[in-house]
């Protein structure tokens, strides 16, 4: 249960917008509008926001807060709910799974004190090698990375320096969890679930905006940039000065935005992210869930393709094999027809031996039959008649030197 003040809340909502205190609080964007309207607490409209960034007057563009019985107010934020493990990995569809990592969340107390283990001792070794090769020029790094397979260490893109200790501490909290229950965590901090799923994540400290305080420097060039004007050259060119700076602020956010699967836990007024280590599990699982559906998807639309390959191979092969032995059938056919030809003729031989001769011949083509010649073997019926004497010629012709 979490305790709201009205006046506070209305207050903040007209320095805040709406996204930003629902992100604060862990509570979704529709809940929070929905629970400020059902406490009749006005939310500042567009035109409002507009006005406000450009420091122009707001007066009547937005409501007072309307009197109530009692200034506080109570929401359940989804942070304060207790975990229900097994509904929330339900589609894990292993209950022994679920079972061993209720067992070790309900077990693992995170310790600030906690010495390193050896998997992130190296991990922090790689960002000090780094930065003593890169100590203040990333742009060589950044010319440098498209022509090495050198990488930057993961997450230093967007980590400050002053949170570099708390990274490694969340970092090994991680790894301690995932380690006990039997995932593999790589040097370069790459998460892989089952043995075979990767599962891509991103921890990073957010930034503030603020007002640019103009540099010496650039103060310099901008009276340059006066003093030409006043003398006459209008080819000056005015410098450009960025209006806002980005601070970090301190604040860190664990991030899984690889499709199919986008979720944040971060630092908030319910908690920092060490305080959150169940919560970053079960989004390692559900981003796995989410990753294996994707590759078993993929696996059995590969499989269905291969399968249906086969299937059409399978049918071309019972084609050609059908047409051979239709083939086949056409030249046993025409042979049969042929030596009861021979045979008619043999009835007109006078001359014995020509006709024996001409009567094995016909059995021989005679599919029926099927005499092993004593010269020619047996026919092949896989060639017709024509072809086959024309291979014995050639055959002759070739050895006829």
């Amino acid at each position: 249960m979490k305790k709201f003040s009205r006046t506070d809340l209305y207050n903040e909502l007209l320095t805040s917008t709406l996204k930003d205190l629902s992100e604060k609080y862990h509570v979704s964007y529709h809940k929070f509008s929905a629970f400020c309207h059902q406490n009749n607490i006005p939310i500042p409209g567009s035109k409002y926001r507009m006005y406000l960034k450009m420091n122009k007057d707001t007066t009547g563009l937005v409501e007072p807060l309307p009197a109530a019985e009692s200034d506080i107010i109570y929401f359940d934020t989804e942070s304060n709910k207790k975990l229900d493990i097994e509904n929330e990995l339900k589609d894990l569809n292993d209950l022994q799974k679920i079972k061993q990592i209720e067992q070790v969340l309900n077990e693992f107390k995170y310790s600030s004190k906690r010495s390193l283990s050896s998997k992130v001792r190296t991990f922090k070794k790689s960002v000090k090698e780094w930065k003593e090769k890169y100590p203040n020029d990333e742009h060589k790094y950044e010319w440098y990375k498209w022509y090495s397979d050198e990488k930057k260490p993961k997450f230093m893109e967007n980590i400050s320096p002053k949170e570099l200790p708390r990274l490694y501490r969340i970092l090994n909290a991680i790894y301690l969890v995932l380690d006990q229950l039997g995932e593999e965590i790589t040097d370069d901090f790459t998460v892989i679930i089952g043995g075979k799923d990767e599962v891509y994540f991103d921890i990073v400290e957010l930034k503030n905006q603020v007002e640019h305080k103009i540099t010496k420097k650039e103060q310099k060039a901008l009276d340059e940039y006066e003093r030409n004007l006043k003398i006459g050259r209008s080819w000056a060119s005015k410098p450009r000065i960025r209006k806002y700076d980005h601070p970090y602020n301190g604040k860190l956010e664990l991030e899984f935005n690889d499709y199919p699967y986008h979720a944040y836990v971060k630092d908030a007024d319910n908690g920092r992210l060490e305080e959150k280590i169940p919560e970053i599990i079960i989004n390692f699982y559900k981003a796995y869930i989410s990753v294996r559906d994707k590759r078993l998807e993929q696996e059995y639309e590969k499989q269905k393709k291969k399968e249906e390959k086969e299937r059409k191979n399978q049918k071309a092969k019972h084609i050609n094999d059908e047409k051979a032995r239709v083939k086949k059938l056409v030249t046993e056919a025409h042979d049969y027809q042929i030596a009861m030809q021979i045979r008619k003729y043999a009835s007109t031989i006078s001359n014995k031996k020509y006709k024996d001769w001409v009567l094995q011949k016909a059995d021989w083509l005679d599919p029926s039959v099927a005499r092993n010649d004593e010269i020619l073997g047996l026919r092949d019926y896989s060639n017709d008649l024509e072809k086959y004497l024309d291979d014995l010629l050639k055959m002759e012709d070739d050895f006829d030197w």
